[in-house]
C-alpha cells in the first residue's frame, strides 16, 4: 500500500515537471501565450509561476529552478543522500526530461508537416503549439544547414544533436554516480 502511494506521488511529480518544462519551452520560444493549451498549463501552474517568476534576459529561468527543485525534493525523499548528490541528480533528471521533450517536439513537428503536406487540414491549439515549438527549435539548426533542393535536413541534425547531448549526459551521470 505504501509503495503504491509513493508510485502515485512520483507519477504526479513527473506530470508537474513535464508541464513546467513545456511551459518553459513555450516561454523560451515566445509562442502564442493566448493558445488554449498554453493558457491551461499556466492556470494549472499559477502558484508556481508566482513563486518562481525569475527572469534573466527575458527568459523565465525560475521554471527551470522549479523543475529542478521538485526533482531534487522527490529524489531526496525517496533516497536520502548528501546535498551535492541531490542537486546533481536533479540537474541530470531535469536535463533528460527537457531533451526528451525537445526530441518529441521535433518528431511531432516532422510528422505534422508531412500530414499537412498530404492535404490534411486539422488545425487546433495543440497542433499550432507543436508547430510553433518545432519551428523555433529547428530554426536554430536551419540557420546552420539551410534546405537544399526542397529537402530540409535540420530536423535530422536537431535529433542527432539532442541524442548526442543525451548520451553525453548519461556518460557524465554514470561517471559521477559510480
Amino acid at each position: 500500500m505504501e509503495g503504491e502511494i509513493i508510485q502515485i506521488i512520483l507519477r504526479v511529480k513527473e506530470i508537474i515537471v513535464y508541464l513546467i518544462l513545456i511551459l518553459f519551452l513555450i516561454d523560451l520560444a515566445r509562442a502564442d501565450n493566448y493558445n488554449k493549451i498554453a493558457r491551461i498549463i499556466k492556470i494549472l501552474l499559477f502558484p508556481l509561476l508566482i513563486i518562481f517568476n525569475i527572469h534573466y534576459k527575458k527568459i523565465n529561468i525560475g521554471l527551470l529552478f522549479a523543475a529542478m527543485l521538485i526533482n531534487g525534493i522527490t529524489f531526496y525523499l525517496t533516497t536520502p543522500s548528501d546535498i551535492t548528490t541531490v542537486v546533481n541528480k536533479a540537474i541530470f533528471e531535469t536535463s533528460f526530461l527537457l531533451i526528451g521533450i525537445l526530441k518529441f517536439v521535433v518528431i511531432a513537428g516532422v510528422v505534422l508537416s508531412w500530414v499537412y503536406l498530404f492535404g490534411a487540414k486539422f488545425y487546433n491549439s495543440l497542433t499550432t503549439l507543436i508547430q510553433e515549438l518545432y519551428e523555433n527549435t529547428v530554426s536554430i539548426f536551419r540557420s546552420i544547414i539551410p534546405p537544399a533542393g526542397g529537402f530540409d535536413l535540420s530536423p535530422l541534425v536537431a535529433l542527432f544533436v539532442f541524442q548526442l547531448a543525451e548520451r553525453m549526459l548519461y556518460v557524465f551521470q554514470s561517471q559521477y554516480f559510480s
